[in-house]
């Protein structure tokens, strides 16, 4: 799909240059984690597996382990499965079991004594090593960076021009983590080499979680060096191949997305970011299947308005430049923007134009992937037969009740306009299908070679 030779990507930038091509950031961000917890040891993730498995199928396990639970003073819940597919289930797994660790240790070491099992020896083993709890304590502080991530870029709202930020940031914080802080603070990220073993902090100085620091130095692990240097070595080749997975996937200095953040509402509305950003030259060259090179006069009108945009600031009403939409969703911001200038003609159509255009651009597959599973609850097996066009409209119905500001809109209180009752007609729901001559022969001629 996206290979550098004869991919889908190269086929699609030969048929329409200048198109603007980004992998789904949220599947990135996912391989960029499950690649890196290959480096944690695999009974972490095993000692998962064989407790899920061992209750899930058992309601009488599953009541011994609940008078456990309550033993424990610990609120009664299910082992969750660790999905190998679905982005945001491993953090949610690992913050389950360890808070449960206590009631299931002591319910295995029962379970271990009275049945000696070979699957509950290796829970057993499993939930009394205190590495493995330091395993799990490591996961539980650096998985909700990468689903922290995955959260924000998977929402309906326009966040491309946050994207550039957000994944320097996070790629920055794991830098930070096992890399010597001048190292990384003084040179560019696209020229740091997390691999660098000249630049890595020592093993007493790495970061791994407030709870990490909190127990490895427990009397019981003082004498456990090997152990301990092992640990370390596993984590630290998590961060390090978690970083390098980040930026081979994208680009720290990417070209158009480094430049998104102006067409922010914040920065739009800030003087000060105006004087370091006085042109929108360089995006807009970049963008030619918006703005085409040769047209000279419009992208001197949309720089233009861009430069006069702080003078005209003051003279907005204070439901475009109040803290309310300054701090919203850019497209809400522009959108206002472009309407106030309709009444008014203060500023000029082409900046919000353009603007609106750029921030089509997509962030993730996310909102697709949804339509997806609209698609498979609608048309299931024993409704098999719905045609495309009965889908469609099922699906177009669905957004449009839940497309209004009002968070309790729902099909129970929404109320249809007089504009869409009077579409209502025979014409428009049972449309006749005319079927032309050369259909039928065409048909015919089927059914004689049948």
């Amino acid at each position: 799909m996206m290979g550098s030779k004869n991919s889908v990507a190269t086929r699609f930038n030969q048929m329409c240059p200048g198109i603007f091509i980004l992998k789904c950031i949220c599947h990135s961000a996912h391989l960029c984690a499950s690649e890196a917890c290959k480096q944690i040891p695999r009974s972490c993730e095993d000692m998962a597996r064989n407790i899920f498995n061992f209750l899930h199928s058992s309601a009488k396990r599953q009541s011994t382990l609940k008078q456990f639970q309550l033993f424990m003073d610990l609120k009664p819940k299910k082992i969750l499965h660790p999905s190998q597919t679905r982005w945001l289930s491993l953090e949610a797994v690992v913050n389950r079991i360890l808070e449960q660790w206590e009631a299931l240790r002591l319910y295995f070491n029962d379970t271990y004594l009275d049945q000696k099992l070979f699957s509950t020896e290796q829970i057993y083993n499993s939930l009394n090593d205190k590495f493995i709890k330091l395993y799990f304590f490591f996961l539980a502080w650096i998985l909700p960076k990468f689903n922290e991530f995955n959260k924000y870029f998977q929402t309906q709202k326009v966040v491309i021009n946050d994207l550039h930020d957000k994944i320097r940031l996070l790629y920055q914080e794991i830098l930070l983590s096992f890399l010597k802080r001048n190292y990384v603070m003084q040179n560019d990220l696209s020229s740091v080499r997390p691999d660098n073993g000249e630049h890595h902090l020592p093993d007493s100085q790495l970061y791994l979680g407030a709870q990490v620091l909190k127990y490895i130095n427990v009397p019981e692990l003082a004498n456990k060096n090997v152990e301990k240097k092992h640990f370390f070595k596993s984590c630290r080749y998590f961060l390090q191949t978690a970083a390098l997975e980040l930026k081979k996937r994208y680009n720290m200095d990417d070209p158009v997305l480094s430049k998104l953040p102006s067409l922010s509402a914040k920065n739009a509305l800030s003087i000060e970011y105006h004087d370091s950003h006085p042109t929108l030259v360089p995006l807009i060259s970049l963008m030619t299947r918006i703005v085409p090179e040769n047209n000279v006069e419009l992208i001197q009108k949309i720089d233009d308005q861009w430069r006069s945009l702080p003078l005209k600031i003051m003279h907005m009403p204070d439901s475009i430049t109040n803290l309310q939409y300054a701090n919203g969703s850019a497209d809400i911001f522009w959108s206002n923007i472009k309407d106030y200038d309709i009444k008014t003609e203060a500023i000029g159509q082409e900046l919000p134009d353009f603007a609106l255009s750029v921030l089509c651009l997509p962030h993730s597959n996310a909102d697709c992937e949804r339509i997806f599973s609209s698609v498979n609850a609608i048309k299931t097996k024993y409704r098999n037969k719905l045609i495309t066009e009965t889908i469609n409209g099922t699906i177009l119905t669905k957004e449009c009740i839940k497309g209004g500001r009002s968070q309790t809109k729902n099909c129970v209180n929404f109320v249809p306009s007089k504009l869409m009752i009077n579409r209502m007609t025979s014409n428009t729901l049972y449309p006749k299908k005319e079927i032309s001559s050369e259909n039928i022969s065409l048909k015919v001629l089927g059914l004689c070679n049948l």
